[in-house]
């Protein structure tokens, strides 16, 4: 599923690309959002999956290539199994820079191409490539 940059991944970009700052390897992390997030959302904004038994996953995306340039989650991402409260309907996914709280960069987001509304015990995957960025 194609996903977009928010403003902060646009400007981290285009800043790494023109050489203003040198972008650090970090580690990103995917959070399920159960409302759908814009370009100028941030991780205090993003209205975040909340059902006990989530956590954020850290996930590694590989190196940008081809025209127009894109990359994707390198591996299969599994969330839950959920123990308690299904915490509402996730909508949409992002990518962020901290594994929790609400301080750091809110990167990119996506829409499910369908919406899960998980029970107690399920859990919500992503397989390898599903997460696609691009930039032309």
């Amino acid at each position: 599923m194609p996903g977009e940059l928010s403003s902060v991944g646009a400007a981290n970009a285009l800043d790494g690309a023109l050489g203003r700052v040198t972008q650090t390897a970090r580690t990103v992390y995917l959070a399920l959002l159960t409302a759908a997030p814009t370009d100028a959302t941030t991780m205090a904004t993003m209205t975040e999956y909340g059902a006990t038994g989530y956590a954020r996953l850290a996930c590694a995306m590989t190196a940008p290539s081809g025209d127009p340039s894109s990359t994707n989650n390198s591996a299969a991402l599994t969330f839950g199994p959920f123990t308690a409260g299904t915490g509402g309907v996730i909508t949409h996914c992002a990518l962020v820079s901290a594994a929790t709280g609400t301080v750091g960069d809110f990167i990119s987001h996506w829409a499910l191409t369908t919406s899960r509304t998980p029970a107690v015990n399920d859990s919500v995957s992503f397989a390898i490539a599903a997460l696609v960025l691009t930039l032309d």
